[in-house]
């Protein structure tokens, strides 16, 4: 699936992934996350994908159709754009953290809790990554947790 300046593609992050075919400076508006807006999430059928994106307290979007090409749009652990949503045209954007050059692959941070993050398992394979999707801010309270956790000799 392409649109202007993005298409999706086998990613090495994991299933399909988002990708710039065209550059994209810091703070430019990538695209929208397109979807229903829903107050309460819908019960996850494990036949089909969930692209449900809780945008705040008591706000979700049901990104499941086929127009919304930012459902592609991988979590990373060191992210090159943020998922903004704006309260006055009822809208969550993707939006570029840095420089994105054609080529590489647009990446969020997906902003799972602790709770959440252990069953979600991150494959970013950057640097700082610990393993599970978890918001930026807790990764350091996770790190401890596994630390703290693993069997001792």
């Amino acid at each position: 699936m392409t649109r202007s300046g993005l298409e999706s593609k086998p990613s090495p992050i994991a299933g399909l992934g988002l990708f710039a075919t065209q550059s994209f400076n810091l703070g430019q508006k990538i695209l929208p996350y397109l979807g229903k807006v829903i107050h309460s999430p819908p019960p996850s059928k494990p036949s089909q994908p969930t692209f449900i994106l809780e945008i705040k307290p008591g706000l979700w979007i049901d990104g499941l159709i086929e127009e919304n090409l930012a459902r592609f749009a991988n979590h990373s652990c060191a992210p090159n754009a943020e998922l903004i949503f704006n309260e006055e045209e009822n809208q969550a954007w993707l939006i570029a953290r840095q420089t994105i050059p054609a080529g590489e692959e647009i990446t969020f941070d997906y902003g799972f809790s602790l709770a959440e993050s252990l069953f979600h398992t991150c494959h970013c394979g950057q640097t700082n990554c610990i393993g599970k999707i978890v918001a930026s801010p807790l990764r350091p309270a996770l790190r401890r947790h596994l630390r703290f956790s693993r069997p001792r000799d």
